[in-house]
């Protein structure tokens, strides 16, 4: 019995150490981009992009939101949900047309920004975020790559959004 626990233990350690070395001749930074159609015109979409408050309420991932401050047109807040909290800023870059969201969190081992573009089409708006991240500890560098997908939170969000502006 101890033999087994000792062979697991040093397979653990293995996978460990080779997931540490991929990871460290990984490139720290990542983009990764996604887009939907959804129901609505651009500044039907920017308003409910904009309300950061009401998020909650259509976002799965999110159980809340608390807005920490709202000064020169940028809206930092946390958002608690089921990965933790954490702390964003959220801007309008060009009124119902593009935003900035950023993680407002040096203490994380990880961050970034989505920038998000709305244009017309048709009677819907194409919604498009391009997230331009970062992961330091090597290990998790791996994991978020092959494991999440870098892409895994935009998709979400985009599905969230879609199904809100249907209702």
């Amino acid at each position: 019995m101890f033999t087994l626990v000792i062979a697991v233990v040093l397979f653990l350690l293995s996978v460990l150490i080779v997931l540490y070395i991929a990871g460290s001749r990984m490139d720290e930074t990542h983009v990764a981009e996604g887009s939907a159609e959804v129901q609505g015109a651009p500044s039907g979409v920017a308003a409910r992009l904009r309300d950061i408050g009401s998020q909650a309420g259509w976002r799965k991932a999110v159980r809340r939101i608390d807005i920490l401050a709202n000064e020169n047109g940028a809206i930092r807040y946390r958002e608690t949900g089921s990965n933790g909290a954490l702390t964003f800023v959220f801007r309008e870059i060009e009124a119902n047309r593009s935003f900035e969201s950023r993680i407002d969190d040096p203490s994380q081992p990880f961050g970034g920004r989505w920038l998000i573009t709305l244009a017309p089409a048709g009677e819907r708006t194409r919604v498009a975020i391009r997230e331009e991240g970062f992961v330091k500890p090597p290990i998790f560098r791996v994991l978020s790559r092959y494991a999440f997908g870098h892409d895994t939170t935009l998709k979400a969000y985009l599905k969230d959004l879609e199904a809100a502006q249907r209702r």
